[in-house]
């Protein structure tokens, strides 16, 4: 699938999807909690710059990240619009054109089932964390349970082209710290999972 295509075809649509589905939103917002006080973050896939316009006004070092050049002008806009500042780069998250040991914070909000090297993507965030760095994960998961509508919802997910993980695992074979580790949301099929870059 080629996901820069899709996601720019999707730009126009993906603010006012959030805005008539606000519990995904709801879901993304719970990455925020999980961020360092301060230190410069970023987000990975922030689309149309909903969630990261509200992460910039507490931390003015940040950067937003996307495949989508479409989304970036909308994440720009938003920004701007607002009165807000944050870098924005477009590239793949296998390949970031940042420094090593660079962010304190890195997140991802329904972005990283989205990525189909989660191997190396894990471990090219991981490069760019700094130590003790704090990475966080929201997206679509298995539940553990089992249940059966949860892992309905987690087949329609893999039918849109995504890709179910253990995202606890990548973290532990990337050499991250699992700190957190739930599930919650419908049927629990979201799952927040958090990771410490060791000292």
């Amino acid at each position: 699938m080629n996901y820069r295509r899709l996601y720019d075809r999707l730009a126009p649509f993906y603010a006012p999807a959030m805005r008539a589905f606000p519990v995904w939103f709801h879901y993304a917002q719970q990455a925020v909690s999980w961020l360092p006080a301060d230190g410069a973050i970023l987000e990975i896939g922030p689309g149309p710059g909903v969630l990261l316009a509200q992460v910039a006004q507490r931390h003015p070092l940040t950067v937003g990240f996307d495949l989508s050049l479409s989304m970036l002008q909308r994440a720009r806009h938003r920004l701007r619009r607002n009165g807000l500042t944050a870098r924005l780069a477009q590239g793949t998250v296998v390949q970031l054109p940042f420094p090593a040991d660079c962010f304190d914070g890195i997140y991802l909000t329904f972005t990283f089932s989205a990525i189909p090297d989660g191997d190396a993507a894990m471990r090219e965030i991981r490069r760019v964390l700094r130590p003790m760095g704090r990475l966080v994960l929201i997206d679509a998961g298995v539940p553990d349970d089992g249940n059966v509508l949860g892992r309905g919802l987690a087949r329609l997910w893999t039918q849109f082209g995504d890709f179910m993980r253990d995202e606890a695992a990548l973290m532990c074979e990337a050499g991250l710290q699992v700190l957190e580790r739930r599930e919650f949301g419908a049927f629990n099929g979201i799952r927040l999972v958090v990771g410490q870059k060791p000292d």
